[in-house]
């Protein structure tokens, strides 16, 4: 399928992306209150997917977010090395804000058998202190794979998938961009994804840098 995140053709742009029910604006609003410490620079909109090529350099630790709308929820993508930062500020986000907050993560192999899908729902429903509500994944590490569910089930999930012999059969790619737009979120139309901004933090401390080129070359 043609879908350019979550392992598309924009990897490793977009490996793991948090999408969070609340409108753009309001996300870099929270963003900026929650990076108070640090000077904070916002660019201009520009249009996906032009606007993912903005996150480059990537960087550990990263200092770049973009904000994207998707349909009725907004999309957020940082530029930390391997794809992005899968436990960074949505959650957070989330809580300040009352809102729901969907993880998502797509990694296709790399390296030594390194692989994942996962899907974290966090919000106002879910169990304290950190609100997750359910959460999903398959996890190849150096080729061993580990299954972990937690939570209740929402109505729309296959579990007949579960059972799978092998653990990367039971919650793949499709099924992940499956149960996104179960939630209402449109990930798998790139047409939904809006123009973005990068919100960018000034700081001094030391970094690793690596160019979109060498991350593909590298992964």
């Amino acid at each position: 399928m043609g879908v350019l995140l979550l392992g598309g053709d924009a990897s490793p742009i977009g490996w793991s992306v948090q999408y969070l029910e609340a409108r753009s604006e309001a996300v870099v609003d929270a963003l900026r209150d929650i990076h108070s410490e640090n000077a904070v620079r916002v660019t201009q909109a520009r249009p996906y997917p032009g606007v993912l090529e903005d996150l480059a350099p990537f960087e550990a630790p990263w200092t770049r977010e973009l904000v994207m709308p998707c349909g009725r929820w907004t999309a957020y993508l940082n530029n930390f090395t391997d794809g992005g930062d899968s436990s960074a500020v949505g959650p957070a986000l989330a809580r300040l804000l009352g809102i729901r907050c969907v993880v998502a993560t797509h990694t296709p192999r790399f390296g030594p058998d390194h692989e994942a899908t996962q899907m974290w729902v966090i919000g106002p429903d879910g169990e304290p202190p950190l609100m997750y509500r359910r959460t999903l994944e398959a996890v190849a590490t150096d080729g061993h794979w580990q299954w972990d569910v937690s939570g209740t089930p929402f109505e729309f999930e296959d579990q007949s998938r579960y059972s799978s012999r092998r653990i990367r059969d039971r919650f793949d790619r499709g099924l992940l961009l499956n149960y996104l737009d179960q939630l209402g979120i449109p990930a798998a139309h790139d047409a939904e994804y809006g123009p973005g901004v990068i919100v960018q933090q000034v700081v001094d401390w030391p970094r690793r840098t690596v160019t979109l080129d060498e991350a593909r070359r590298d992964l």
